[in-house]
């Protein structure tokens, strides 16, 4: 086996191993968690002045997320790919860290506020929609 022959097996099994943890999404995926996605950021901050509103927006915006997530781990399952590993663990566990950061500061959100947060939401919804568009293929 030459150097040449080997770097190809090598690109080959990169290959296989990125197909087995990223799954291939239908076209519609993306922008249905993007859009998801930036309710939960625009609820959790909508920051109400009343208690019980507010942990119901903070509930709304958690379900939301959730949604998501489910939405995709199913998709992975019907492909076969079940459990998280390789860089699928790094990238949900990036994800948590930052949902449990939006859940803190979602807290402290008040009606002056919410501005802020449907703008991170609109943000993040359009960031999500390009990274998960990478992930369709025609």
């Amino acid at each position: 086996m030459d150097a040449e022959e080997a770097q190809r097996n090598l690109e080959q099994a990169r290959q296989s191993y990125d197909a087995s943890v990223t799954p291939v999404l239908p076209r519609w995926v993306p922008p249905v968690c993007a859009v998801l996605i930036a309710a939960s950021i625009a609820l959790a901050g909508a920051g109400p002045s009343s208690g019980w509103l507010k942990a119901a927006t903070i509930a709304a915006g958690i379900l939301c997320a959730l949604a998501a997530a489910q939405l995709v781990l199913r998709i992975r399952a019907r492909q076969g790919v079940i459990g998280l590993r390789g860089p699928a663990r790094q990238k949900w566990r990036t994800v948590g860290v930052c949902c449990a950061a939006v859940l803190v500061s979602a807290l402290a959100a008040t009606p002056n506020t919410r501005w802020i947060y449907a703008g991170v939401g609109l943000a993040v919804g359009i960031y999500t929609w390009a990274s998960l568009q990478k992930q369709v293929r025609a």
